[in-house]
Formats: structure tokens, sequence, C-alpha cells
């Protein structure tokens, strides 16, 4: 046996395809044994397509599972510590945190998400095989992953754990000492349908693949959350700002750059913690990043006193620069909750305008545009509604359906020439947030792939003004 394979394109003699259940499973079959696989697995329903395909094929109740246990099966290594985290919003800067606070106390650690595999702070570009660009990869790479991550010696691992992944059983054979869910909004509607499905596939993380004997680290002030976890999953630490909370963040202050906090910790009161973030909500990412910290060892004093030294994740909240006296940010968020909760946190340290660019991506959940047009004429004073990855729609058509909400609005189509405007509109104490992208560096027009980077638009706009 060589490897396991899901797409039959790639079969090589020797291997053994999985089939996933599709439209074009038969015909992926074929290709596959055509391409020499020595076993091919297809689900029992699909067993009347097969009625000639010979004794290479067995039979099975679920291939995306099979899938999952053969890729352990064949690479069983991995880190001592493996954590994971799900939630709408935060999981990359919670899985960026938890590396960080790590590798501050000494451990070899990695976190594997959305900006991509990390060792400690530096980004892994070549280990021998192609990491997939997905917030959690398919299983086979999934574990090639965690081997390779056992063989450079690391310790500790916290990865990304995607709804979509969830549902796929992609991580189902991780052997996990914690998990962490953050928080729970609509998102991914058009994969999952409705509300109960996308809450039932992150829940997965706890019912299906975390043992019940080992940490579940959730948030405490959603009564959704608590109480989905807590009916079956009896070891849990709670984190938020309410005071039943294991641990708690009180006496918050914001200031431009910088939160400054209290910290309950299980009874124990730490005070004047400060942390080089912005946005209130980055306090509960980080409660949440020491909650699975502590989980797997870590001592709490330890962790209160290199607080200071953790940075913001790239594009997260993100300032940029100053210009015309007003400030620029770039942020990720890309679901109305997400873009509220950004909005609110700026409000607070915010002395003047708060001017917002943003869009929306084509073939996604289309009911989060009209919401997130109305978020933005709530709460900000100026908007610029823009184009973001508009893929095989008609861009003119999602920006007409995010401005049916969205009385006050500018709508430039091209993404540079709108964070352009909204630089120019900065006055003193303004500030300018630029949603969506963050740390993307591509722009999507249907089969066109663009270059395009947020902050280097704003640094390259700053540069020209000034000349």
């Amino acid at each position: 046996m060589n490897e396991i394979q899901t797409n039959s394109k790639n079969i090589k003699e020797g291997d053994i395809f999985i089939g996933i259940s599709c439209e074009n499973l038969k015909r992926n079959v074929a290709e596959a044994i055509k391409n020499g696989a020595t076993l091919v697995f297809v689900e029992a329903k699909n067993k009347n397509l097969f009625k000639n395909f010979g004794e290479k094929l067995i039979f099975i109740e679920d291939s995306r599972l099979i899938s999952s246990k053969l890729s352990r099966f064949l690479r069983s290594s991995q880190p001592e510590f493996c954590v994971s985290v799900t939630g709408t919003n935060g999981k990359s800067s919670i899985a960026n945190f938890v590396n960080q606070i790590w590798s501050l106390l000494g451990e070899k650690s990695a976190n594997l998400g959305t900006l991509g595999l990390f060792i400690g702070r530096q980004k892994i570009e070549n280990c021998g095989f192609n990491i997939q660009n997905l917030t959690t990869p398919e299983p086979v790479t999934l574990h090639k992953i965690l081997e390779y991550l056992h063989n450079e010696k690391v310790s500790h691992f916290v990865f990304e754990a995607s709804s979509h992944a969830l549902d796929q059983k992609r991580l189902h054979s991780v052997k996990l000492t914690a998990a962490a869910f953050s928080n729970i909004a609509a998102d991914h509607l058009d994969y999952h349908k409705t509300k109960e499905d996308y809450l039932t596939a992150k829940l997965k993380l706890f019912h299906e693949i975390l043992p019940n004997d080992n940490y579940a680290i959730i948030y405490g002030d959603s009564d959704i959350i608590l109480n989905s976890i807590k009916i079956l999953h009896k070891k849990t630490i709670t984190f938020g700002l309410k005071d039943a909370n294991d641990i708690q963040a009180f006496n918050i202050m914001e200031h431009t750059n910088q939160l400054s906090f209290d910290l309950k910790f299980f009874g124990k009161i730490f005070k004047n913690l400060t942390l080089n973030l912005v946005g209130e909500f980055q306090i509960l990412n980080v409660l949440c990043a020491m909650g699975l910290c502590y989980s797997c060892g870590a001592n709490i004093e330890n962790i209160a006193k290199i607080l200071i030294k953790i940075d913001a994740l790239n594009g997260r909240m993100e300032h940029i620069l100053g210009f015309n006296g007003g400030e620029v940010f770039v942020d990720y968020a890309h679901t109305a909750e997400g873009m509220k909760t950004a909005l609110l946190c700026f409000r607070q340290i915010c002395k003047s305008r708060l001017i917002c660019v943003f869009g929306c991506g084509g073939d996604r959940d289309k009911s989060k545009r009209m919401e997130m047009g109305r978020i933005a004429d709530e709460f900000a004073d100026i908007i610029i509604v823009t184009d973001d990855n508009p893929r095989s729609e008609d861009p003119a058509t999602i920006r007409k359906e995010i401005v049916k909400n969205c009385k006050k609005t500018i709508e430039i189509s091209d993404r540079k020439e709108a964070i352009a405007r909204g630089m120019k509109c900065l006055e003193s104490g303004d500030f300018l947030i630029v949603f969506g992208k963050g740390h993307e560096t591509t722009q999507i027009y249907a089969n066109k792939i663009t270059s395009h980077n947020d902050k280097e638009a704003i640094m390259k706009i700053g540069r020209e003004e000034r000349i």
C-alpha cells in the first residue's frame, strides 16, 4: 500500500481509494481502478452502482469516517498535546494566541488554520507535501501534518476545526487533549442550511471526538454553548465576562492600541493585566487560549506574566497606520456578528467617526449580505461597499443586496479605489476599518484570481498621498 486517496486522479499503483458519495462516484471509482488502486471503499448505499466492478470493492457505512481512520492507521504519530478550537469567530486568533503562549513558555509548539501551518512564529511553506488551502485539511493531509510535527519534535499543537471539517469527519481520528468552543452565530448557511445543523456540526468536536474525561473549554456567557456541551460532556472549563465563569475578565479598560483588565482564574485574582490588542472581544479570545494552555499543564502564574508579549494576529483588528489625523485598521470579519463586534469595540475607543469599507463573497451564504449592510448602517458613520471575492456572481448584484438595508452608502467596485476613498474621508480622530480580507492576498472574479492585499494597498496609498 502506498497512499490513501479520495481523488481518483491522484491514484498511483498500490494506493487505496475511498469514494466519497457524489453524482460522479461511479466514474471516479472506475478511474481509480484503472489507475491502479488496490482496494476501493464505497458506501453500501451505492452498492447497486457497482454490480460488475470485481473484488477490489469493499462496501462500508461511512466513507468519510473510514478516510479518517485509515489516515490515522497509516500515520499514527502526533504531538503529545493536541488541542482544537471551533466557533464562528475568533478561531484563528485563539489558535495563534495558544501557540504564542506555549512558545513564550518554552514549549516547541505549532499552529494550523486559516493562515497556514506555523512552528512557533515560522510559517512552514515546504514540508514535503502539499498543505491544502483549507482551515482544516482533509484527513490524509491532516495526519501527514501530525506525523511531520511529531518528527520535528513539536510537543504542543493547536488547530482550528471548521464546521465543514467536523461535518465531514476530517479530524475524527485525532487524539485530542482538549477542545474549545469560542462563540456561535449564523454562518455557512449555504452549506449547513439551518442554524441547528450548523450548531450540530460544531458540537461534533465534543460529542464525537473529544474524550469525555478531557477538558472542554467553553464560552460560558452563551447558554446555547454551555447547555449543549454540558449535557454530554462533564469536564468543562468556562470562560467569559460573567461571574459564574471559571475564567473571568472584569474591570476592562480599552485604549487605542491596548487593553487592561483584572482576571479571576478559578478563584485566584490577577490585577491589572495588559494586552497589546484592540477590542474587548480579544480578551475573550485570550481567556479561551489560557484555558486550553492550562488544560495541557501550563501554570497560570506563568501565563499571566507573559500576556503583555502576545501580538495581534495578522489581519485581525490590526492597526496599519495613522493618516490625516485618523487611524486605519484591517479586520477579517466577514459575518454580521463579527462585523458588529468589531464596530462596537472600535466605537468604544474612537474619538470621532467610524468609516468602514466592506463587501460580501459570491457563491456563499447570501442571507448575511443584507444583515451586514444593516449592521454597517447602524454602527458606522461612513460606509463604502465594494467587492470581496465575487467569484461567479455578478459583483453589482452582490453590492445591491448589501445596500438594501444600508442607506448612507458609497458604492465603489474596485477595492483599492474604495480603500483610497475611505482614507481620503479621514479627519482627526476618525477610524477607518477595512473589513473582510484581513490576511488574504487575492481577489477572485469568476475564474480569474488577481493579486490584492488590503494592508499593502493601505500603505501604498499612505505613501503616495504623503509625497
